[in-house]
């Protein structure tokens, strides 16, 4: 008897525990929610199609920096939860903080990862971002505490280990990055992924050899299987640097044609297009770049294609690029020189374009001038 009355209490007892943390759960899931704005109820329709398609167009206004209309159309995807929390939510709460933050709205946007981490403490995301936020206040001590935790739930989630690293190395603390450098190479696995984000990883920290190793391997793997990754371009960076400018010049190539959309590959393939003498091929990388959504790296493309139109005698379109340049990033001092110097070049050479068609001109008179004579010789 005593034996059943202790089964039946313990029983009892943890169904009192699971429905105060079922409660406590609840709770925490309505404080997140209203910390993201959203409505528990009302959701009428709205559905996880929705949600992405807001998302996208969310990701796409952050990407062209406006960050107000990223902030609004994040919050609709969240609006479209039917008061559910899942994965999708979780991952748009963080992109909605990253706006706010990038807005210069930095309470609100450590508000929402607290809110996260309050419904779960091992979403790794919400650590790295609040250590992120922590960092550009300055307090070192707590921002190095979340990294720590997000390094920790990170699983083999190699971006989350190499973003540390160069956070850190950006803020002067790269000797406390390399630690998480050294953590992600422990991960094992030898498909493409570990092997790319491995090779990438020795690549940082300045082992050429074994990055070309490793990444040589993901290459292989990724041909074979017939999917592309980043595996050709980090090879390419690591050839680079081993000075092996025709393998670099090889995976750059391959990589650009699978991933015809990023910038950066192709502003360095028309950096290597110049250095071989080669300003046709580089002014098509450039423009290639450019013609990419919301390229990063636009103001490089821009004076990449400004030097290459220079050394093809195209001064007059390279000073036309170069004025509307000068408007749009007036802190580049050497532009505005190089500004006035394309003016000279451009004056000088109508200058000479002018001689010229004088010169054409007369030879012309002349040569008109001698057929009438000869004309009236014969009559």
């Amino acid at each position: 008897m005593i034996k059943n009355r202790q089964t039946i209490f313990k029983k009892n007892s943890d169904r009192s525990k699971k429905k105060e943390y079922m409660h406590r759960r609840r709770v925490i899931s309505a404080a997140l929610l209203l910390c993201m704005g959203m409505m528990l109820t009302g959701c009428g329709e709205k559905n996880t199609e929705n949600a992405l398609a807001y998302r996208k167009i969310g990701m796409n206004a952050m990407a062209a920096g406006e960050y107000e209309e990223a902030i609004k159309n994040f919050q609709l995807a969240l609006d479209q939860s039917r008061g559910q929390i899942r994965n999708l939510e979780l991952d748009i709460c963080m992109q909605k903080a990253e706006a706010l933050f990038l807005n210069g709205q930095t309470e609100d946007a450590m508000a929402v990862c607290d809110a996260v981490l309050a419904y779960d403490k091992s979403y790794a995301n919400a650590y790295y971002l609040r250590g992120n936020l922590y960092l550009q206040q300055s307090d070192a001590k707590k921002a190095m505490e979340d990294y720590e935790q997000a390094a920790k739930y990170a699983d083999a989630d190699y971006e989350i280990y190499i973003q540390l690293y160069q956070n850190l190395k950006r803020a002067g603390m790269q000797e406390e990055g390399v630690k998480y450098l050294e953590d992600a190479l422990e991960l094992k696995g030898k498909d493409r992924y570990h092997l790319a984000n491995r090779g990438y990883i020795h690549f940082l920290m300045g082992d050429y050899e074994k990055a070309k190793e490793e990444l040589t391997q993901a290459v292989a793997i990724e041909q074979k299987e017939e999917q592309g990754d980043k595996a050709e371009l980090y090879l390419a960076q690591t050839a680079e640097k081993l000075n092996d400018s025709e393998t670099a010049a090889k995976y750059y190539k391959a990589y650009a044609e699978k991933h015809a959309d990023d910038s950066i590959v192709l502003e360095e393939l028309g950096n290597m297009a110049m250095e071989k003498q080669d300003y046709l091929e580089a002014n098509a990388y450039y423009q290639k770049g450019l013609q990419t959504p919301n390229p990063v790296n636009e103001q490089l493309l821009r004076r990449g294609e400004i030097a290459a139109l220079e050394q093809l005698y195209q001064f007059e379109l390279a000073k036309e690029k170069m004025a509307q340049y000068v408007l749009d990033y007036p802190e580049d001092e050497q532009a505005a020189r190089e500004y006035l110097f394309l003016k000279t070049r451009t004056a000088v050479s109508d200058q000479i374009a002018e001689e010229q068609k004088a010169q054409e001109a007369a030879a012309q008179e002349a040569a008109a001038q001698e057929e009438q004579a000869s004309e009236e010789g014969v009559q």
